[in-house]
């Protein structure tokens, strides 16, 4: 892994509960962010990408410690330079920060990268397509029905996390999205077909 550590997330807390539960954990600010996903796009621009890199940043789930600390062998402060197969397993090569290299053999590898929206790698659109993206903060620009600065094209999912907060990056963030997006789409289409 790129990062020091692997971050797990701290169990469930018991009752007496006094913040919201949703399905992202118990917090007012998830509650906020599930509920109310509608008035993220009225935040500045600032904040708005400040809160999508950091609520509910990538980790283990708490009940996952005691699974992996001991058991798993994990590199930290590593980024994979080359994997190739070797036999049944893999053969990694990897440099830490120094640029120090090693080579890792292993019958299997998690390579869990990390995703940061990068509208260049979507590959199934054109290069003018995509050039005609307006953006914030590397997302496409949207609007409340999550339609892009190009007509027509709709964006959910991470590319619209920046437009509807971070509730997007999840599951549950269809919700929210799916009758938005779908009313849009329909009546862009019914727009077309005039």
């Amino acid at each position: 892994m790129r990062g020091r550590t692997v971050g797990f997330g701290a169990a469930p807390s018991g009752p007496p509960h006094w913040r919201p539960g949703t399905p992202l954990g118990r917090s007012w600010g998830l509650y906020g962010a599930v509920n109310h996903a509608a008035a993220f796009r009225f935040l500045p621009e600032g904040p708005r990408l400040r809160l999508v890199r950091e609520v509910l940043r990538p980790c283990g789930a708490w009940w996952l410690k005691s699974r992996v600390h001991g058991l798993v062998p994990v590199l930290a402060g590593q980024r994979i330079i080359r994997a190739e197969a070797d036999g049944g397993g893999v053969k990694l090569l990897t440099a830490d920060k120094r640029g120090c290299e090693r080579t890792v053999e292993a019958d299997h590898v998690l390579a869990a990268t990390g995703c940061r929206p990068r509208l260049e790698a979507l590959g199934f659109l054109s290069p003018e397509l995509r050039a005609g993206l307006v953006r914030t903060g590397g997302f496409p620009r949207l609007a409340k029905d999550f339609g892009s600065s190009v007509p027509g094209l709709y964006f959910t999912g991470l590319p619209a996390a920046a437009t509807s907060g971070p509730v997007l990056r999840f599951v549950c963030g269809t919700r929210f999205a799916s009758p938005r997006l779908a009313v849009a789409v329909s009546q862009y289409v019914g727009r077309l077909s005039r």
